[in-house]
């Protein structure tokens, strides 16, 4: 079913990795984050990223004003898992990749603020919990800002909404 170098995502969490190695019914991953971890093949599937080709791109009506504006009103979803910022986490310190993705979360809301943008929400994932307080820690030097966990529902806990406030 897998072999070594497959990329897969465990099942009933938010975690993806490459195998390293399989005995038996057991396989253990290098992790996005640069860990190693043990799981049961069947608490694996494989992780096919969706290939998007032949894109059509149709004109609306719209004026690019009131386009640009509805776009910044939505919300803007930031994945800040760290395979989603880095090709390759090997070699990196746990430190050094928390700092990458503090790095993105700095980045947007600058960009945000610039942009007047309402809302972002930034998907960190579940684990220790040391990048959400570490986000945290930063989110509250920004000022005029409502932090609050994005919807359970959709996210599982795994989110944290930033919300401008404008006066």
């Amino acid at each position: 079913m897998f072999k070594t170098g497959d990329k897969v995502r465990v099942l009933d969490d938010d975690q993806k990795g490459e195998v390293l190695r399989i005995h038996k019914n057991r396989i253990t991953i290098l992790n996005e984050f640069g860990f190693e971890e043990t799981y049961n093949s069947t608490e694996l599937i494989p992780d096919r990223e969706l290939e998007v080709k032949n894109v059509i791109i149709i004109a609306e009506e719209k004026t690019q004003k009131s386009k640009k504006s509805a776009e910044l009103s939505e919300a803007k979803e930031i994945d800040i898992h760290l395979g989603q910022l880095v090709d390759f986490t090997a070699g990196l310190s746990n430190h050094e990749m928390v700092q990458i993705q503090l790095t993105k979360v700095k980045e947007e809301m600058e960009l945000a603020i610039s942009q007047r943008r309402k809302k972002l929400i930034f998907i960190h994932g579940h684990g220790s919990g040391k990048l959400k307080d570490e986000m945290m820690k930063l989110l509250k030097k920004y000022r005029n800002i409502e932090i609050y966990d994005a919807s359970f529902q959709k996210y599982k806990g795994g989110a944290t909404t930033v919300e401008f406030k404008r006066f």
